[in-house]
């Protein structure tokens, strides 16, 4: 029975959902340049860079996994980022790497409104010989018909605070059409998001966040997370996305340092062949000036 998941599994990921883009359960942790190119340079003091990756659906063979760099900086009001992604997902390998670029406007004395284009490249390589009870001569799983590749470009909008944010993207709009077997392989995905800072005590701080994300042949989800933290030096956090999984999150930052881990425990009928998914996050900022980096990192408008 499971070989007949699994097979099933690789043949909707190519004819369905080998482009669609991974999610990630940090998604308020630094980690929104993947969402919406309009991220690059909201933090005008540092520069920053980051690695991530996320295991899911553990012990569930051919199950998504992904590898990101992310990185991104500020000039005067230009903000220029960039990111390089690896995927695994059942016989697929993908390779995305982008360049961001947002321009930055002070609305009034706390907020900011960015606007942010990306453009990037997209490959696609599949191993058929690892699939079971195809046709033999059908040209979907014909060799040669696997090497795929397709340029795409990106926009987002974003208004940030020192206590709010709110953004709305498409980060990667391509296609992709093989002409002989009519395949298309490319789905635009638009996001929604937004979140808030709410001071419990000296001590305590509060960050709810919700993200809403669409695209055509898949049901509308709803992420929704609470975030609480300690000093601003660690936090923890419950999530949860509709259809899919309930979340638990650690994070921490301490002066150039951050690092978040997630696991994500499965309520669909997935659940039934996977422990759950882990992600990890770490990443680095180098500041441009002599600052106090002990200081509240909300300082600079950059907490999401």
């Amino acid at each position: 029975m499971k070989k007949i998941i699994i097979a099933i599994l690789c043949i909707a990921t190519y004819s369905a959902q080998a482009q669609q883009e991974p999610h990630y359960t940090q998604n308020q942790f630094n980690s929104n340049l993947l969402l919406n190119p309009a991220y690059a340079g909201t933090d005008p003091d540092n520069t920053s860079i980051g690695l991530r990756y996320r295991n899911q659906w553990v012990s569930f063979v051919g199950a998504p996994e992904t590898y990101s760099i992310i990185g991104d900086t500020r000039i005067k009001k230009l903000g220029i980022g960039g990111s390089l992604n690896y995927d695994k997902i059942g016989i697929d390998r993908i390779i995305t790497g982008d360049l961001n670029l947002s321009y930055h406007v002070k609305t009034s004395s706390t907020g900011q409104l960015s606007f942010g284009m990306k453009g990037g490249y997209q490959s696609l390589k599949s191993d058929f010989t690892k699939l079971v009870n195809v046709t033999p001569g059908d040209p979907l799983y014909a060799p040669g018909a696997t090497n795929l590749g397709y340029p795409f470009i990106g926009l987002g909008l974003l208004y940030y605070t020192p206590k709010f944010y709110v953004g709305a993207s498409m980060p990667r709009y391509g296609f992709a059409d093989d002409n002989v077997i009519g395949t298309k392989y490319s789905t635009p995905h638009s996001y929604l998001y937004g979140g808030y800072r709410i001071k419990g005590n000296d001590d305590i701080e509060f960050r709810p966040a919700v993200l809403l994300k669409y695209q055509s042949k898949a049901p509308l989800e709803l992420d929704i997370a609470m975030d609480a933290w300690y000093k601003n030096r660690v936090g923890f956090g419950v999530g949860y996305r509709t259809g899919d999984a309930v979340n638990f999150m650690i994070k921490g930052n301490h002066k150039k340092f951050y690092a978040g881990y997630s696991y994500d425990m499965n309520i669909s009928k997935l659940r039934l062949f996977n422990t759950g998914s882990h992600e990890i996050f770490i990443g680095y900022k180098i500041p441009k000036k002599a600052v106090d980096q002990d200081q509240d990192r909300n300082q600079n408008g950059r907490y999401f």
